[in-house]
């Protein structure tokens, strides 16, 4: 048993702390809410409670991290599925934070709820943190009288997104590092390894070797231009991100994304996923499936996918059900928009949105795994054959100034 110190609200609002004997922190949870407690904080003794030692110091435009959010948008669900009321849950998460971004931003929150405002306004009115998709799901609670449910709706969806792209980075870190790695070692054998041995055959006077002598002028550019080289990669690294982020260069890029063979299936699938779960999120907190169409597409990171999803929704407004104009517009794969067609014709469009979501979150995550564990092995291939020639061409240096024959 191990000593914790906590922080709770009980059911009035009042914030207490205090010290409890418990096994692990899940183990000291369960005992103050079977107390009627909602623990804010939950701490080993002896470690640092960063919120008393903090300065609460005014955060200015500080935006708040998404992870911060995330826990923000969990913690105000759980206080108002716990009984408190708006005003109370907004006061204790602004003493409680351990964020001073989301403690200023629980603030500002609070502050406009008591001058009138809905939640979902203040939400607005506070900083880029909240988009239209929050914002519009915390209306749909207001507006259903669940905006407790909402929100951890809206927690979950969050925590979801987040895990995916935290899988993607992590997939994409270690074939990076090999990447990197290749390079460096490339590079290190091409500036100074191969002009020690050339320069040495050089002064004999003797005719280098084919492959030795690309070999070393290429290891001559990259040392003698190298700044050549960084100038046109920067140039070309800003022209690729000046046209990526206008309306037309970013089409023309998602368009070339979208045919490549292997990416362009990804690609499709991955947002595919997106869109299916932000839109069973907002159908299922009460958002009119038009309002919901128009979100969704905002969440997708595709700009084909999202300008066919604008005539989808066109078509949904003028009267055509869901799953037709998703067929037209062949951008999501055939069976996602089979099963959104089913669920339309059994009245379960949300269920059927959700499994779509499931199915090809999942799909996605295993075709990642492959193409990872795969290209590992490839890297390592392309990293062996170059230094295996580059190796060779100082072998053939070293047997050719032995008058050696092959």
């Amino acid at each position: 048993m191990a000593v914790f110190q906590y922080k709770a609200a009980g059911n009035d609002g009042h914030v207490m702390e205090g010290r409890l004997q418990a096994g692990d922190r899940d183990d000291a949870a369960r005992i103050l809410l079977g107390q009627g407690k909602v623990p804010l904080q939950i701490e080993e003794a002896g470690e640092r409670i960063a919120t008393d030692t903090r300065q609460r110091a005014t955060t200015g435009d500080r935006r708040a991290s998404p992870k911060a959010i995330d826990y923000f948008t969990l913690e105000l669900a759980t206080l108002l599925r716990a009984g408190l009321p708006l005003g109370q849950a907004l006061e204790t998460l602004t003493d409680t934070s351990e964020d001073p971004a989301v403690a200023d931003r629980a603030r500002q929150i609070n502050d406009s709820v008591r001058s009138g405002k809905s939640l979902s306004a203040a939400l607005a009115d506070s900083g880029p943190e909240f988009d239209s998709f929050y914002c519009n799901m915390v209306r749909a609670g207001e507006s259903g009288g669940a905006l407790g449910l909402a929100l951890e709706r809206l927690a979950a969806f969050r925590r979801h997104r987040r895990e995916t792209q935290q899988a993607i980075v992590s997939a994409l870190l270690y074939p990076a590092i090999l990447l990197v790695l290749a390079i460096v070692a490339v590079m290190v054998l091409l500036a100074f390894v191969v002009p020690q041995f050339t320069q040495m055959f050089a002064e004999a006077g003797r005719e280098l070797p084919l492959l030795t002598r690309i070999v070393a002028g290429t290891g001559q550019f990259i040392t003698h231009w190298w700044w050549l080289l960084v100038i046109l990669a920067a140039v070309g690294a800003v022209l690729i991100r000046r046209d990526w982020q206008s309306p037309a260069g970013r089409l023309r890029w998602d368009g070339r994304l979208l045919r490549l063979p292997l990416i362009g299936t990804l690609i499709r699938k991955l947002q595919a996923a997106r869109f299916a779960r932000t839109l069973a999120t907002l159908l299922e907190n009460g958002v009119h499936l038009l309002s919901a169409i128009e979100i969704a597409k905002e969440i997708v990171g595709n700009a084909v996918i999202a300008n066919a999803l604008t005539q989808v929704a066109r078509q949904v407004r003028e009267g055509a059900g869901l799953a037709g104009p998703l067929a037209e517009s062949a951008v999501l794969p055939a069976l996602a928009v089979r099963l959104i067609g089913l669920g339309e014709k059994t009245g379960r469009l949300e269920y059927m949105l959700a499994q779509v979501a499931e199915i090809y979150d999942r799909d996605v995550e295993t075709s990642l795994k492959r193409l990872f564990t795969l290209a590992e092995p490839a890297i390592i291939i392309v990293i062996a054959l170059l230094i295996t020639v580059i190796i060779l061409s100082v072998v053939l240096v070293i047997l050719e100034s032995n008058n050696l024959a092959f």
